[in-house]
């Protein structure tokens, strides 16, 4: 059974057992990330058929019936969130053909619905995968690059002509690096499988930063961390990645001057389950005493292309979460951040908290 387990936690689709009494029997770890939630319990459970009526009615008739049931694009509310998933409902049959619960396989069509809309316009040059379309886009970049800098160089005495290379410049390497975010948030990732020490990751994703060793006069930083947490299972440059994309956010927040916190613990309430087998997580924080975000943009953040800077992408949260749920953990973020000298709690600023799986303790031999 420990295959099938593993089977199970490494899917990207959400999966959720429940019994004929609507108990949860396993759920995967895509499941508490796309619903939101730290474990599942008889009363999430009825929280979600509740605000999916829809859902409701397809398990009540799956167990009625023992027929599978599907819907190929629907919504699903999980809390503040909005999700296009496609949803099917199929009958767990126990070893003498019983119905014994319904199993529910919920796979999130957010990253895929953009290119069906497109598809449904007739229009062939958007049927082109990523990887196609950054070709066709990489090709006359390239070009327009090459012109500019050329021309810079033709009048390197000409201040307006080396403005407007300038901005031609900006402009290229703008859309070069939305063209990487695209790829990497819709083509397959493959990541390392290795122990990971979460605070050198966090030091790395610093420097990069440019607040480590020492910040910027104005800024502080507070490392508020538990140095004696095991290491966690993942892939050390992408994590590097994620928590540098946090830790920018929160540079930008502040500005010139502010407080930016980071802090780690294990967390011992936070278990993933599938068929009664437990996982150990770790959590890492990162807050700042920036301004933070209105609460109707909050549930939009980790949307594909909403931000709310003036010369965002919309991508990099995106990303961040994909790479987290990846590694089996889970990405949010909640309004309320540090206060300036970084006593206590404040009403602005934003946190955003990483569930990340630890290594699992080697088992005693035998």
């Amino acid at each position: 059974m420990s295959l099938w387990h593993d089977i199970i936690d490494s899917l990207t689709d959400a999966i959720i057992v429940l019994s004929p009494t609507m108990e949860p029997q396993a759920v995967n770890p895509a499941a508490t990330t796309m619903l939101g939630v730290s474990q599942m319990s008889a009363a999430t459970v009825a929280d979600l058929l509740r605000q999916n009526d829809w859902l409701g009615r397809m398990v009540g008739a799956c167990l009625k019936s023992g027929q599978n049931l599907g819907d190929m694009e629907t919504v699903l509310t999980a809390g503040p969130r909005e999700l296009t998933i496609r949803a099917e409902v199929s009958p767990l049959l126990n070893a003498e053909g019983r119905l014994a619960g319904v199993i529910l396989l919920l796979h999130d069509l957010s990253h895929e619905k953009g290119a069906a809309e497109a598809r449904t316009t007739g229009d062939l040059n958007l049927q082109l995968s990523p990887a196609g379309l950054a070709h066709e886009v990489r090709n006359p970049l390239t070009g327009i690059k090459g012109a500019a800098e050329l021309m810079a160089g033709m009048f390197p005495d000409d201040g307006r002509a080396q403005q407007y290379c300038s901005v031609i410049l900006d402009g290229v390497n703008r859309i070069a690096s939305l063209v990487e975010q695209v790829l990497m948030v819709s083509g397959p990732q493959r990541l390392a499988e290795e122990p990971v020490n979460i605070h050198l990751v966090l030091h790395q994703a610093m420097r990069m930063a440019g607040l480590f060793p020492q910040p910027p006069d104005g800024v502080v930083v507070l490392q508020d961390f538990d140095p004696s947490l095991p290491d966690v299972v993942g892939d050390a440059g992408a994590l590097e990645r994620t928590f540098l994309n946090l830790i920018k956010n929160a540079a930008e927040a502040i500005g010139s001057s502010g407080t930016i916190r980071l802090h780690t613990r294990i967390e011992r309430d936070f278990k993933m389950t599938a068929e009664g087998r437990h996982r150990q997580f770790l959590r890492v924080e990162v807050s700042d005493s920036g301004v933070g975000i209105a609460e109707d943009q909050l549930a939009q953040l980790f949307t594909p292309f909403f931000t709310t800077k003036p010369a965002g992408t919309g991508l990099g949260l995106v990303l961040c979460q994909r790479i987290i749920a990846l590694h089996g953990g889970r990405l949010w973020a909640q309004r309320g951040g540090v206060e300036a000298k970084g006593a206590g709690a404040s009403k602005d600023g934003m946190t955003f908290k990483v569930m990340l799986p630890i290594v699992p303790p080697e088992k005693p031999p035998q």
